[in-house]
């Protein structure tokens, strides 16, 4: 269930990406750059955005844990606040995953972006 959504935030997010570059997409394209090239200079940024979001995700959810733990507790209940690491490794593997996945997906929708209709368009 986790891992659906963070695979439909992955994929909104690089949706919402690639349409509002759809110019500079088709320029890139214009100027001569193959299909793999473009796909590589949108991806690169994908997967750095995603592996420092990921790190910056798990500093702050370990803190907020910390937090709610303790704010929580009472003289009846206690709660455990150690993690074990193996929990961070499979988030931050799957979220690299996910987003490896959809890159992959919307390669193909790179593909199609027709460099003609693209620069045609006047914003």
């Amino acid at each position: 269930m986790r891992g659906g959504f963070g695979f439909v935030v992955l994929y909104n997010l690089t949706n919402i990406n690639i349409t509002e570059r759809i110019r500079e997409i088709a320029t890139i394209k214009v100027l001569g750059f193959y299909d793999g090239e473009v796909a590589a200079y949108v991806f690169r940024e994908n997967i750095i955005l995603s592996i420092l979001g990921s790190g910056a995700g798990l500093g702050l959810g370990l803190l907020l844990h910390s937090f709610v733990l303790g704010v929580i507790q009472t003289d009846e209940i206690m709660f455990g606040k150690g993690l074990p690491f193996w929990t961070f490794a499979v988030a931050f593997v799957m979220t690299v995953f996910f987003s490896i996945l959809v890159n992959g997906i919307m390669y193909f929708r790179l593909k199609k972006v027709s460099m003609v209709e693209s620069l045609k368009s006047i914003e």
